[in-house]
């Protein structure tokens, strides 16, 4: 049996949307079989929800479906991630679980410095 290969971030860039959907529900198979995780298996798995969460946009998806419903069309799911820069290029993109820890500590920071102020 050949070994299972997981998706990168370089090959998630290269393929269509359409394709990447392909991709990400064959390693979500892989990973709901895997019965025991390594800490490599466990950071592996990290990576693949972030690469799942920054390039297939669930309102992205059903702006597309309603878009083409209304006879607008859409190219969402023949498109690259890549084919499009983000507004700001330089801009960091974080998944709502990368932004919760700078949040924690953000907030974490404003009341100590309001208990500091009593």
């Amino acid at each position: 049996m050949a070994r299972f290969k997981r998706l990168t971030d370089a090959e998630a860039r290269a393929l269509t949307r359409a394709q990447l959907l392909d991709r990400v529900e064959d390693e979500q198979k892989y990973w709901e079989r895997k019965h025991t995780m390594t800490d490599e298996d466990r950071t592996a798995e990290r990576e693949f929800s972030r690469i799942m969460h920054a390039y297939l946009s669930p309102h992205d998806a059903l702006q597309a479906a309603m878009d083409t419903v209304q006879g607008r069309g859409s190219d969402y799911w023949e498109t690259r991630p890549c084919d499009k820069p983000a507004i700001d290029p330089g801009a960091l993109v974080l998944d709502d679980n990368q932004r919760a820890g700078p949040e924690y500590g953000l907030r974490l920071a404003a009341r100590e410095r309001e208990a500091g102020a009593d």
